[in-house]
């Protein structure tokens, strides 16, 4: 990388920065979830960020027609890329799905090949960040309850 490249990226960084609601020694603590009618069928994917006991922010998206791998997986790729908005240091991603959260820390293979590009993307943006743990939790965590609540709101007003 040459001096100016260097000097623009570091420079969008500090801009980005100074926007940060979260201070370089606290935790993104992110929840995501993903929600398939059908398996597959039509998809949708949830986060909410929360910093201590407050929460920062929330967000829903459509997939279309996918499955609930492929929804729980694009939650955590929209969860990463906003959460550049909010810090660059730690980030803590919890999901109720034990085989992405394995796929992703490498403790299962990928057999499904077109899983592949997504856990590939999410390699990519943890580079962002200081530092990025997965965890699975079980469906019943009250924040992963809400992120899921979030998922069938967005399927329902997609007429599903």
């Amino acid at each position: 990388m040459d001096f100016n490249t260097h000097t623009q990226v570091w420079g969008s960084v500090n801009k980005l920065m100074k926007q940060n609601i979260v201070k370089r020694e606290d935790i993104l603590d992110v929840y995501v979830d993903g929600a398939s009618r059908g398996n597959p069928g039509p998809s949708a994917w949830s986060y909410l960020f929360m910093v201590g006991n407050k929460e920062i922010d929330k967000k829903a998206g459509y997939i279309g027609h996918g499955t609930n791998n492929q929804a729980e997986y694009n939650a955590i790729i929209n969860a990463l890329k906003d959460a550049k908005k909010y810090t660059r240091w730690h980030v803590k991603v919890y999901s109720d799905s034990e085989l992405v959260v394995k796929h992703i820390i490498g403790e299962y293979r990928i057999k499904a090949s077109h899983l592949v590009p997504l856990c590939m993307e999410i390699y990519e943006l943890e580079n962002f960040f200081q530092k990025v743990e997965f965890f699975n939790v079980g469906r019943d965590n009250k924040l992963i309850s809400r992120c899921d609540e979030l998922c069938n709101k967005c399927l329902n007003e997609k007429g599903y």
